[in-house]
């Protein structure tokens, strides 16, 4: 495998555990979301109501069954590429059917019952009911106080000044409740009584408005492209009420149409029996008038001649009366076919016209006519469905007017051609006896009424017929059934979908911290950033000014990493004389102290003399470590008022001593740059084999810059978890510009992971972990 192969492996596998670092790093916040994420999920599951679905299947008639091939040509001219179940789907869902459904399903009175925070719909299982006269869609909130009183709670929105109005009352079971905004009476169910422990409450729903709902519930559609089943679902949250309230409008959809025949075969009957009462008028008085002359005359018979005139004459007038009705009722239905009046109430089931197809063209036209006035309740007339039923409905009526008026010029000439027979006869009449003639003519007024009325009453019972055997060639095939199972919420999906999306969330987040995280956190992350050597980390140290660890705990893995860092150092410092290392940091509190006190401490314990400098006069630290006064130190020998062997402290471990910051001069970096600096190093090395400058901050002061400039080893402090990334960046440009070629820098303050503590070359501690 070649290098660049190698280096990618590397690559890949440091990602691999940079991802599961932070994973690992983040996971009590990944649970967390998960947690947080699943509780939601189960409370929104638990609190949100369950879903019903019922459905029913109708089969659309066709209505082209048994019709004529005549009667084919003219539906197709009238119906062009018109399809019959787009607009059966309309009409099922419009508010006019749903309105009609609404009068046989409770659907606008509400009850719901709340236990805790769960709050359910009772519908029929309520233990009262509401007869309300006055208040529609507000919501009453009903609490019961015993068996016979309960006290309501109501708010609304005054209609006229538009401001919010609250009332609160006790109320007993049964009284009317008549205030301004409201008007009810509550009746508690027999043998119910109200949970003192639940509240109630109750809406009783405007009918657009419960319509409105419906519809945005309601699924109409066909089970494939090409069926003539219609699928007809709807959703609501009570089992019930979803079946009910499917059946209902399933119910209407075959009543509309059953209804619409029904009414026009019962105004053909009240134009038939209008006829029939003045036929029956005329004909008790042709009888009459017959039997008196009978008997005033002494004539019985007519004679053979006569007879036969009289009965060709009474055939044809009576030919002629019946071709007078039907021409009496074709004018009046061109006339609504033309003018457009009363048309939903037009038939011509008292006309034989079956062969002309214009009864079943009567019928579709109708039926577009009244589709179209149930969609344009719901839609515009730009719509496409209802442009395409206008476009129907005028080609249809252009088609079955141009019938009718062929119709009517067949049966003018039809009676034309009777009259002029009836003229011949009548001539003949007039060539009998006065008797015969005067007898002929009364029996033949009776025998036309005879005729005339036993024709209209044979019209009368066949639309008597019709309209008792109307049905409707659609029919339902599935009634609803009570669904037993919610279609929604799938409250184990929401929980699981919860929980996915918290741990996304929770990732999210890790990774999202992760990356606002500026903070250096390990190793990796300086050398990721930094070109200068990294000499190892230091475990955290929990109270690390109350002891110098590496006295208190010599087999502490703190010690251990100390020992670490002392060895580094030796490897770059080969000097046989005195090694003077410089400890500094970007800012206060990374730890500079307390290394520069622990590394004195375990260079000393390999014999080496040792002095630490407290170089930070500013605010001194370094004498409070070892429980050592600060009356005088640096601030003063540097200024010339003292010796360098009066401000030497001995601490209480071989050879380890130190001389602090003395007093806050006014002028430490003056004190620090003179000299006098100078001359004092070269003395201390006269007598020790380390010296450490315990340096103020870099990014505060530049007293650093001159003590790194005296070192041979510079030591650049950061603290794990709080020192910030950008550091690096400026450790670096400082480096340059001042050309410090001996700083190196060391994490502080690791806290201890699974893996133990690296330092050096990624070594770990956990062999020393059982002792520290």
């Amino acid at each position: 495998m070649n290098e660049h192969a190698l280096h990618q492996v590397d690559e890949d596998e440091i990602d691999l555990k940079e991802i599961f670092g932070t994973l690992a790093k983040h996971k009590k916040k990944i649970l967390f979301f998960m947690l947080l994420f699943g509780v939601l999920a189960a409370l929104y599951a638990y609190i949100t109501p369950n879903t019903y679905s019922a459905s029913t299947t109708i089969e659309i008639g066709d209505q082209k069954k048994g019709s004529t091939g005549s009667e084919d040509m003219l539906m197709m001219a009238m119906n062009p590429g018109m399809t019959n179940s787009d607009t059966e789907i309309e009409i099922i869902k419009s508010r006019y059917l749903i309105a009609k459904a609404l009068k046989e399903v409770n659907f606008t009175h509400r009850y719901y019952a709340k236990y805790r925070f769960k709050e359910r719909e009772t519908y029929v299982d309520s233990p009262f009911e509401v007869v309300l006269q006055k208040g529609k869609s507000l919501s009453f909130n009903i609490f019961p106080m015993n068996a016979q009183f309960y006290r309501l709670e109501v708010e609304g929105i005054d209609p006229v000044s538009l401001k919010k109005w609250h009332m609160e009352k006790v109320f007993a079971y049964g009284d009317s409740v008549d205030e301004e905004y409201f008007d009810f009476t509550l009746y508690l169910k027999e043998d119910r009584v109200l949970n003192k422990d639940t509240t109630y409450r109750f809406v009783v729903l405007e009918n657009q408005t419960a319509i409105q709902e419906i519809q945005k519930s309601l699924s109409v559609a066909q089970t494939t492209k090409q069926s003539s089943i219609l699928k007809v679902s709807f959703k609501d949250s009570v089992a019930l009420r979803a079946q009910q309230l499917t059946d209902a409008l399933s119910e209407a959809y075959l009543m509309q149409e059953i209804q619409r025949k029904t009414e026009e075969a019962s105004m053909i009957l009240a134009f038939i029996d209008e006829q029939l009462a003045g036929i029956n008028t005329n004909l008790q008085d042709s009888e009459k008038n017959l039997e008196n002359f009978k008997k005033k005359s002494n004539m019985v018979n007519l004679g053979t001649k006569a007879e036969g005139v009289v009965a060709k004459l009474s055939e044809y007038e009576g030919k002629l009366a019946e071709a007078s009705i039907e021409e009496q009722m074709l004018n009046t239905l061109y006339t609504q076919i033309v003018e457009g009046k009363n048309f939903e109430s037009i038939s011509a089931a008292g006309l034989d016209l079956a062969a002309t197809g214009v009864p079943a063209l009567i019928q579709k036209l109708q039926e577009a006519m009244l589709k179209r006035r149930i969609l344009r309740a719901d839609y515009t007339a730009e719509h496409p469905e209802v442009k395409k039923l206008s476009q129907s409905i005028k080609q249809s009526k252009k088609v079955i007017a141009s019938t009718i008026k062929t119709l009517k010029l067949r049966v003018s000439k039809r009676k034309n051609l009777l009259k002029k027979t009836i003229k011949e006869y009548d001539a003949l009449m007039e060539a009998l006896p006065e008797k015969e003639k005067i007898f002929g003519g009364l029996q033949r007024k009776f025998v036309v009424n005879e005729k005339i009325y036993s024709y209209l009453l044979e019209k009368r019972a066949t639309t008597a017929i019709a309209k008792a055997s109307t049905v409707n060639k659609s029919r339902i095939i599935d009634k609803a059934l009570v669904p037993k199972n919610p279609i929604k919420p799938k409250r184990k999906l929401i929980v699981l979908v919860g929980l996915i999306l918290g741990l996304i969330s929770g990732i999210a987040f890790a990774f999202l911290r992760e990356f606002m995280d500026d903070r250096v956190k390990e190793e990796e992350d300086i050398r990721k950033t930094s070109s200068l050597s990294l000499l190892g980390s230091i475990p955290f140290i929990e109270n690390e000014k109350d002891d110098i660890k590496v006295f208190a705990s010599p087999k502490s893995v703190v010690s251990e990493a100390f020992r670490a860092l002392r060895t580094n150092l030796q490897f770059m410092s080969h000097k046989d004389n005195t090694t003077i290392i410089a400890v500094t940091s970007t800012i206060g509190a990374e730890g500079k102290t307390t290394v520069a006190t622990n590394l004195a401490s375990i260079i000393s314990l390999t014999g080496k003399k040792t002095i630490i400098l407290n170089m930070d006069m500013r605010k001194p630290m370094l004498h409070k470590r070892f429980g050592l006064p600060n009356n005088q130190g640096m601030s003063t020998l540097l200024a010339g008022r003292v010796k360098l062997e009066e401000v030497i402290q001995k601490t209480k471990y071989d050879n380890l001593n130190i001389i602090s910051s003395g007093p806050i001069p006014p002028n430490p970096s003056e004190l620090i740059g003179s000299d006098a600096m100078e001359k004092v190093i070269e003395d201390l090395k006269t007598v020790y084999d380390t010296i450490i400058f315990d340096t103020p901050p870099v990014g505060l002061v530049t007293d650093a810059m001159t003590l790194m400039r005296l070192s041979d080893v510079s030591l650049y402090v950061l603290r794990s978890q709080y020192s910030k990334k950008s550091y690096l960046g400026d450790i670096q440009r400082m480096a340059q510009d001042h050309k410090i070629d001996n700083l190196s820098l060391l994490l502080n303050s690791v806290k201890a992971t699974k893996k133990g503590y690296g330092y050096g070359y990624g070594y770990g501690y956990g062999y020393y972990e059982e002792n520290k």
